[in-house]
């Protein structure tokens, strides 16, 4: 984490080591990739370009629905050591547990990353922090400073 400066860098790296793993293990092309972070836990979204057809078949039923997702999260827990083994040097934290569950109509995969500790600072440490960049601001030159 300590090559990240900020949570946008963190998540938009994140964003990629998801969609890596996706393309390269599970063979699969997404559109839309959104990653959250708060505190602990990684909240991934991940749509696809297009429903595969024999997917939207089996999706027109619940047994087909139930299928897909069985054969999803089968083909998840497979390789989630490969995303974990992705995922902890990004955010410098150990990854505790990671859930994936499909939505076989419309092919909306989420997945919800929970690491062991925070990874957002804690109101006292933004404090801190804030404390110390209003420091460097004070004393830097005021030179083609705009009011």
């Amino acid at each position: 984490m300590a090559q990240f400066r900020n949570q946008a860098d963190i998540e938009y790296a994140v964003m990629l080591a998801i969609l890596n793993f996706h393309t390269e293990f599970m063979k699969s092309n997404y559109a839309h990739v959104q990653v959250r972070i708060a505190d602990d836990v990684i909240d991934a979204t991940l749509i696809r370009h297009s429903i595969i057809p024999a997917e939207a078949r089996l999706a027109q039923t619940e047994d087909g629905r139930a299928l897909l997702r069985r054969v999803h999260e089968a083909m998840f827990l497979s390789c989630q050591e490969v995303l974990r083994a992705r995922i902890e040097p990004v955010v410098g934290k150990r990854v505790r547990a990671m859930v994936a569950s499909l939505d076989p109509v419309s092919g909306r995969i989420s997945i919800v990353i929970s690491l062991q500790t925070r990874l957002t600072p804690t109101t006292q440490e933004r404090t801190s922090d804030d404390r110390e960049q209003a420091e460097v601001q004070r004393s830097a030159p005021v030179t083609n400073r705009t009011v």
